[in-house]
């Protein structure tokens, strides 16, 4: 199966949503020891979270870690939000709809989208 998580959400009472992200790790690890294509796609303010899973001492950088190669950021929002080149050429920048990522070029590679 190949599936893609979009998350759009990085804070929650003005704190990164912590569970958010451990959940759609712990799930996209899962599927991917399990043999399944996993993309983990952040849009929006979602992009921030690429800034804080590469600092070194972020908490839920060992599960990170073993998706890093499944993510995909939106270069216009990474743009907006000042990080871009701070995550420039360590993680996937995606820009193929005005900027932003293409759902329709997953849905057409057979990916299933699920929001989290």
């Amino acid at each position: 199966m190949k599936v893609a998580f979009l998350i759009f959400s990085y804070q929650k009472e003005g704190k990164p949503n912590m569970p958010i992200m451990f959940h759609t790790l712990l799930f996209a690890n899962e599927m991917k020891e399990k043999g399944d294509e996993v993309k983990i796609l952040l849009e929006g303010e979602a992009v921030n979270w690429a800034k804080d899973l590469l600092s070194e001492n972020h908490p839920l950088k060992n599960h990170f870690e073993k998706l890093k190669e499944n993510f995909v950021v939106c270069e216009a929002c990474s743009d907006m939000f000042k990080i871009k080149d701070e995550i420039k050429g360590k993680l996937e920048l995606e820009n193929d709809l005005f900027g932003h990522i293409s759902l329709k070029k997953y849905l057409d590679e057979g990916y299933r989208v699920i929001e989290l």
